[in-house]
């Protein structure tokens, strides 16, 4: 068996991740895993689709195996979300080979700004940089350029810039599993203006929220299923939680906004004081908004608040490997885990008795902030679906 593995949101599944898996069959792969978020996002926000229904995508245009990337990892920086999706492929013991989109496709121009940024040199300038008042951006940017010159362009794309720490968190562990870059077809990351008949996922999701058609941007096999979600969203998520957003916002204390992951450099005053001007979430964004911090980041910050996680609850490597669906390929996977795996897989919600009191603890918080998600939609989904849904299995 030639098993890839890829990293993703799937924020919805569209055509340019069924492309992604087709490159990936033709470059060799006879067996896809999938490490996919849950219902909370990299941006800060909660899933357009549940994870079920994105699993089910999936598995119907190229996956095999999906496992669940942690609530943690999953609403976090570029850095966190890409250590923990690797953290938990090579942990998985036989995937060959990690395969992601870039805009550069070129794996050694990729390399080489990772190494970069792993330099001590890099992190005295960058310190330097930021020091000055440049954003975290531009100081990366910059330090990147000093040490290797023009490759440090690569980081104005998005896609770049995950791929970079991917290879990152590669070296750090030592993994034995190969990087493998394909470049990015049709729409641009966050493009309102669709490519190819490839539509980037923000595009899509807004089209979603305002009620127009997205028949179009998603594979034919799945627009039945996405039509029929049984929780779908009602406008933005943010809006339908917003008294709830505001509630938790307003009985936390400054000590309390400083225990939330990912603060730094005044961040939480910042947030704090627009808290107690605000009178909605998007006024508490806009507010704490500055050069110095992305949204994508103050979103982050807000979401925590309301999911109740701290630095305290951040810090954990994932426990274990959460199997949300596979089909008869992903049987072989899951057979030659048996022998393979580095950590408990988790095929049934009773299986994670059986793991450590780390274990237990972050699959209770994935438990409650999937109970919070189940707010978010037009019709309020009931609790405990992470007891009640059955693994996908096609």
């Amino acid at each position: 068996m030639q098993i890839y593995g890829v990293i993703s949101e799937y924020n919805p599944f569209h055509k340019g991740h069924r492309y992604m898996l087709a490159q990936m069959r033709q470059s060799g792969a006879t067996h896809i895993v999938v490490c996919m978020s849950g219902n909370i996002t990299q941006r800060g926000d909660f899933a357009v689709f549940d994870k079920y229904t994105r699993t089910r995508c999936a598995l119907l245009n190229g996956a095999d195996l999906v496992i669940e990337l942690p609530v943690t990892y999953a609403c976090a920086g570029a850095e966190r979300f890409a250590s923990g999706g690797v953290f938990l492929l090579n942990a998985v013991g036989c995937v060959q080979k990690l395969c992601f989109g870039s805009e550069s496709g070129s794996i050694d121009d990729l390399t080489a700004v990772s190494q970069a940024i792993k330099s001590d040199n890099y992190h005295t300038c960058i310190q330097q940089h930021l020091a000055n008042g440049m954003t975290f951006a531009a100081a990366r940017q910059k330090a990147v350029f000093e040490q290797i010159g023009a490759l440090a362009d690569l980081l104005r794309e998005p896609n770049n810039i995950l791929a970079v720490e991917y290879i990152k968190a590669l070296t750090k562990i030592h993994s034995p599993i190969t990087p493998c870059t394909i470049t990015r077809t049709g729409a641009s990351h966050d493009s309102n203006v669709p490519v190819d008949h490839i539509a980037s996922a923000s595009h899509i999701r807004e089209q979603i929220y305002q009620g127009n058609s997205y028949d179009r941007w998603i594979p034919e096999n799945t627009r039945v299923l996405c039509q029929s979600v049984k929780n779908p969203p009602d406008g933005s998520r943010f809006k339908k939680m917003e008294l709830a957003f505001l509630y938790r916002l307003r009985t936390m204390n400054q000590n309390d906004f400083a225990l939330l992951p990912d603060m730094s450099e005044g961040l939480e005053n910042r947030i704090y004081r627009a808290v107690r001007k605000a009178v909605s979430v998007e006024e508490v964004l806009t507010l704490a908004k500055c050069k110095r911090y992305t949204m994508s980041r103050i979103r982050r910050a807000v979401l925590h608040a309301l999911l109740g996680i701290t630095q305290n609850t951040y810090g954990p490597l994932p426990q274990y490997i959460r199997v949300l669906g596979f089909n008869r390929n992903g049987r072989d996977i899951l057979r030659l885990m048996r022998q393979t795996a580095a950590l408990p897989v988790i095929m049934k919600s009773a299986d994670i008795s059986h793991c450590s009191n780390d274990a237990k603890e972050m699959f209770s918080l994935e438990c409650r902030c999937d109970d919070i998600y189940a707010l978010s939609g037009k019709i309020t989904g009931n609790c405990g679906q992470n007891f009640t849904e059955n693994i996908i299995i096609l």
